[in-house]
């Protein structure tokens, strides 16, 4: 049996163990409190994060069969890098026969003008006719009364004079009929020879995008298209994805935005990498709307069997290029994202963005360069030497 002194003893020990149970758990709270007051607090956290990006669909301008393509999926490609080649016979008669048109509406045109020199100088001749049938008649208007003339010479005299007048009349009337199709203009700018340029730009244009280039740089991805195959304008052939063009799309609870605002520092790091690897982003803006409101089947709260759930909106975090560039990233990879939330005094929505446009390519720039130069050599080629201005007449 137990004696008194060994029951105290025993109780001593349970309390003195109580007492520490209890001190391990105060000093847990406090540690955890402290944590909470001095860090956690300012910091919110999430690892419903991804990476997000462009992804820039090829697709043709034209029609066409597909001769060639040098770029498949996981390729890296340079901006302005040929990718595919389509058939270009048809491009190719297309552009003949538009070069063929301008030449013809050059050689009309000159033709309109040369009619405007005829008429002009046709009234001039119709002019000396009249004035002759016109003396005429005046002679032979005195004669007749005195029998110097027949009556039959003086009618014929008087018919001519008329035909005379009509024919100048007429004349006149064709070169205003001519100096109307080119007035105010030269063949270069006739309408006509304008008319006849856009179709030869336009069948030039058209055999330029039978070669199709790579708008950006980057990776490519989701490549369809096969030799052989007959593509529409518009159709999807392969994608890039700039690997400079990079953002972190963090879905954050409702209730963590509370103090979140544009500007705030972030650190992120990438599955991919795992913590060794750590980028610097910086929040750029809160989205305006959740997920759920911008779905196909957007929720139907004004239920019945409406039940709560809290909702998490999209923040957008970006990264900056260097880092982007030593430790490149791909669409969709899982990131983790911390938020430090010390400053509030940043604004909530972002300041209105510029004007200037985010991402522009100028690849298709170069489509109707040479077409001017072709334009010009097929003028000059079915023009006269008289019709040809001095250099900058044009």
């Amino acid at each position: 049996m137990s004696t008194p002194s060994a029951l105290q003893q025993k109780q001593k020990h349970h309390h003195r163990a109580m007492w520490i149970t209890l001190l391990i758990f105060v000093v847990i709270g406090l540690g955890c409190l402290g944590y909470w007051w001095f860090w956690a607090r300012f910091y919110q956290y999430t690892n419903d994060s991804y990476v997000g990006g462009n992804k820039v669909i090829i697709t043709p301008q034209v029609p066409g069969i597909v001769t060639s393509f040098s770029a498949i999926s996981t390729d890296f490609v340079e901006q302005g890098r040929i990718l595919i080649e389509l058939d270009k016979t048809d491009a190719n008669i297309a552009l003949s026969r538009s070069i063929a048109e301008l030449g013809d509406a050059v050689r009309q045109v000159e033709k309109m003008f040369e009619e405007v020199k005829i008429y002009a100088a046709e009234i001039n001749r119709q002019k000396a006719l009249f004035i002759r049938d016109a003396q005429d008649y005046e002679r032979r208007e005195v004669l007749v009364c005195d029998g110097g003339v027949s009556v039959e010479d003086f009618e014929h005299a008087k018919a001519n004079l008329e035909a005379a007048y009509a024919g100048l009349v007429s004349t006149e009337h064709r070169y205003l009929v001519a100096v109307a199709q080119v007035e105010n203009t030269s063949v270069y700018t006739h309408p006509l020879v304008v008319q006849a340029k856009d179709r030869v730009r336009d069948a030039y244009v058209f055999l330029q995008r039978c070669t199709i280039k790579a708008p950006v740089t980057g990776i490519v991805a989701q490549r369809s298209v096969q030799v052989g195959e007959h593509v529409n304008a518009a159709m999807p052939l392969m994608a890039i994805v700039p690997l400079d063009q990079m953002w972190i799309d963090a879905n954050f609870k409702e209730i963590q935005l509370k103090k979140m605002r544009v500007g705030q520092m972030a650190k992120i790091t990438a599955d991919i990498y795992g913590d060794e690897v750590e980028y610097h982003g910086t929040v750029v803006g809160i989205g305006g709307g959740t997920g759920s409101v911008f779905s196909v089947l957007p929720p139907q709260n004004a239920t019945g069997n409406w039940i709560k759930i809290v909702q998490r909106l999209p923040v957008k975090l970006i990264i900056p290029p260097e880092e982007l560039k030593e430790h490149p990233l791909r669409l969709g990879l899982s990131m983790e994202v911390t938020v430090d939330i010390h400053d509030t005094d940043l604004p909530l929505i972002p300041m209105e963005r510029p004007p200037e446009p985010l991402f522009s390519t100028d690849v298709f720039e170069d489509q109707e360069i040479g077409a001017e130069d072709l334009i010009a050599s097929v003028i000059e080629a079915n023009l006269s030497q008289e019709f040809i201005p001095a250099s900058g007449e044009r």
